[in-house]
């Protein structure tokens, strides 16, 4: 395989993550933090409380630490709230980015006359697969984490063994 056709497969490779990656944005969206409205809205204008005399100094800090601490509840409720979503979300994209890498790898791997187009099809899968894992680490448990990454170890040996052999 000459120069050429290596940079084929690699824009191949990079155009098929995009294409995925965008087609994932576009069709399923990401569920919608409204937390961080919680930190945008409006809040009561408080004094300074340093250019206050006491008792109305000390008044003006304990307003403001309850109204920090109002703010920290309702943030760690909305949090709270909206964290199994953004997780069902995250995995279900890990699902697809999965779904659609095997899939690459194994058509990548059944086109056995057009080198380029093999080529770019199993390193974009790979991609696909990598990108997921990453998107998806912190939520996976470890046990989970090491059957996934052997997995991908296990199916990269076989195909370096199988058919990159012929490429390089």
């Amino acid at each position: 395989m000459d120069i050429k056709q290596k940079l084929i497969a690699l824009a191949i490779a990079i155009v098929l993550v995009l294409f995925i990656t965008i087609g994932i944005d576009t069709f399923y969206k990401a569920p919608e933090n409204k937390c961080n409205d919680i930190y945008n809205k409006p809040r009561p204008v408080m004094q300074n409380c340093e250019l206050m005399q006491e008792p109305n100094k000390t008044q003006c800090y304990l307003q403001q630490q309850v109204q920090f601490e109002e703010q920290s509840i309702e943030s760690q409720k909305c949090y709270e709230e909206f964290q199994p979503i953004e997780n069902l979300y995250k995995r279900n994209v890990f699902i697809i980015l999965v779904i659609i890498g095997v899939l690459t790898i194994i058509i990548g791997f059944l086109l056995k006359e057009m080198q380029a187009l093999s080529l770019g099809l199993m390193i974009g899968g790979l991609i696909n697969i990598i990108v997921g894992i990453i998107r998806y680490w912190t939520n996976m448990n470890e046990y989970l984490r090491f059957i996934i990454i052997g997995i991908l170890l296990i199916i990269l040996i076989w195909i370096s063994y199988k058919k990159l052999k012929y490429y390089l």
